[in-house]
């Protein structure tokens, strides 16, 4: 069911600004983010990911989405390494990984269940497949390659391990699994696990306010901003086009469009940490690519009329 984007995205700036207020006046500390966002990533976030995916109508354009955020993504992060390869090693590796990956769980699947339901979170599901591979197979690669540390003898080997052992990625292997197989899950345990998923709207969008900071040194605004400018251009340049030129439904075109104007995946903030990158820079990146993600989000939600209400 679809609702209002101006009352979506009003009350989720609503509850967002409550998530800072919280954060400003202390009851809540940027710490206890990290405590919240491994909560979600455990409950919340797969129940939600399972439940949409032993839904979907599984049709062959689906696997379009995420051969097109894989490919995009690739193309993005090659793009960034070499518009910064004059940079310090430090500085070239958080740029090079903040020009590739998104943020959907943390970010934008709150936003998109508000507006179009549980058909829209179906294509962005599909999307994040191959944000996963991003995310966590380029990037982290990138970062490995660009790392003065190289701590790690096999990091074909951690990639695995941490792309298998993530639960939402097992959340929507069981899913489709189950869709596929058409096996029916028992009242009790799914109506548990969609009261879960429930939660994590609220939980996310209260996340988001809780980390969000527009704090950056001065000597570090003209790199973020040649960031926000390679993936902003980009994925407006490339998702108008296909929004254009791809044969599909409305709905699928908008989902398309707005998963290529996403903010910067949070992972950027952990890898900044394990591969002794720029932390501030990275934050930066979240936070401002964040803020920016979701105002063009409503103007194109209203230009675009992607709403039927």
């Amino acid at each position: 069911m679809m609702n209002s984007p101006n009352v979506v995205f009003g009350s989720a700036l609503a509850i967002i600004t409550l998530g800072y207020l919280l954060k400003s006046f202390g009851f809540i500390k940027t710490s206890d983010g990290k405590a919240i966002s491994n909560f979600l990533m455990h409950t919340t976030f797969p129940a939600l990911v399972f439940t949409t995916m032993i839904k979907v109508d599984l049709r062959a354009e689906l696997i379009w989405m995420p051969i097109i955020c894989a490919v995009f993504g690739s193309i993005s992060s090659i793009l960034g390494f070499l518009i910064f390869k004059k940079e310090d090693p430090a500085y070239r590796g958080i740029l090079t990984m903040g020009s590739a990956g998104y943020n959907l769980g943390l970010f934008a699947y709150p936003l998109i269940e508000g507006v179009w339901g549980w058909e829209g979170l179906t294509y962005a599901i599909m999307f994040d497949l191959g944000n996963s591979f991003i995310n966590f197979i380029v990037n982290y690669g990138m970062g490995t390659y660009l790392s003065t540390k190289h701590q790690d003898k096999n990091p074909a080997k951690a990639i695995a391990t941490k792309v298998l052992t993530l639960p939402p990625f097992q959340a929507m292997v069981l899913g489709l699994a189950c869709n596929l197989a058409m096996i029916h899950i028992p009242a009790i345990p799914l109506d548990v696990i969609e009261t879960i998923s429930k939660g994590n709207k609220p939980m996310v969008l209260l996340l988001m306010g809780i980390y969000f900071s527009v704090r950056l040194p001065k000597k570090s605004f003209q790199k973020v901003f040649q960031v926000l400018t390679i993936r902003y251009v980009l994925g407006l340049s490339v998702g108008l086009t296909l929004y254009y030129l791809l044969p599909f439904s409305d709905t699928y075109r908008n989902m398309l469009l707005i998963c290529l104007i996403l903010p910067a995946g949070m992972t950027l903030i952990t890898y900044s940490d394990e591969f002794d990158f720029d932390t501030g820079i990275a934050a930066a990146l979240v936070n401002f690519s964040m803020l920016i993600s979701f105002t063009l989000m409503w103007l194109l939600v209203g230009i675009f009329h992607m709403s039927t209400v």
